[in-house]
C-alpha cells in the first residue's frame, strides 16, 4: 500500500512541476526542444512508471514493474538528473555569472530537478525491491543513459539547434565541437564510470538494507 501511495503522491507533485516547466500553461504550447534535453525525458518515463505502480493491480506485470533491477533503475534514471543538475550545471550557470533565482527557482524546475529525484529515492529506500541486487544491476541500468546519448547525438546530426537555443548538443560535457575529440570521449566515459559506481553505491545498499 505504501508504494501504492506514494506512486500516486509522486507521480501528481512530478505532473504537476513537468506541466509548469514545460511553459504549457502559461504559452498555449510546450516549449519548442524540450524533450531533447535528459531532465525532462528522465522526468517523462519516471512519471509513466509511477503511474503504473499507482494503478497496475498484481499479476505478472506489476512483479515486472516491482523488480529489483527495474525498480534501481529508474531511482538512478532520475536521481542523476538531480545530480548533474546540482553539480555540473549550476556552478557553470553561477560561474557565468547567473542567479538561481533567475534560472532555477521556479516551482516547475525546482519539481524536476529537485523534489521528483528525492522522492523517488526516498521511495526506493522506503518500498523498493532490492532483493537480489549485483554489480551486474548497475551496469544494466546504463542501457538508459546509452541510448539518451545516441538519441542526443543523432538529433545533433540533423544540424537544428535545439529549440529556441543555439545548441545542437543539450549538454556542454556532450559538445564533441567545443570539448575536441579527446576531451569529448575523456567526458562520456567519466560520465558513464561515474553513473556505474553510483549504480554500486545503491546495489551496496540495497544489500546492506535487505
Amino acid at each position: 500500500m505504501g508504494l501504492r501511495l506514494s506512486a500516486a503522491g509522486i507521480f501528481l507533485l512530478g505532473a504537476a512541476g513537468l506541466l509548469l516547466h514545460s511553459t504549457l500553461l502559461e504559452t498555449g504550447h510546450i516549449r519548442p526542444g524540450m524533450f531533447c534535453f535528459y531532465t525532462n525525458l528522465s522526468n517523462l518515463l519516471v512519471l509513466v512508471y509511477e503511474l503504473a505502480l499507482a494503478a497496475v493491480p498484481e499479476g505478472a506485470v506489476r512483479r515486472l514493474l516491482t523488480g529489483s533491477g527495474v525498480a534501481l533503475a529508474m531511482t538512478l534514471c532520475i536521481y542523476v538528473t538531480h545530480l548533474i543538475y546540482h553539480f555540473v550545471l549550476v556552478p557553470d550557470a553561477r560561474r557565468r555569472g547567473k542567479k538561481f533565482a533567475d534560472f532555477g527557482g521556479s516551482f516547475g524546475n525546482l519539481c524536476v530537478h529537485y523534489g521528483t529525484p528525492w522522492l523517488v529515492v526516498g521511495q526506493w529506500l522506503l518500498w523498493g525491491n532490492k532483493a537480489g541486487l549485483t554489480a551486474a544491476s548497475a551496469a544494466r541500468w546504463l542501457v538508459l543513459p546509452l541510448a539518451y546519448f545516441v538519441y542526443a547525438m543523432l538529433r545533433a546530426r540533423t544540424g537544428r539547434p535545439i529549440g529556441h537555443t543555439k545548441l545542437l548538443y543539450p549538454y556542454p560535457f556532450m559538445d564533441p565541437e567545443k570539448l575536441g575529440v579527446k576531451k569529448f570521449c575523456l567526458s562520456v566515459a567519466a560520465v558513464l564510470v561515474g553513473f556505474f559506481l553510483l549504480g554500486c553505491l545503491f546495489v551496496a545498499l540495497g544489500r546492506w538494507m535487505g
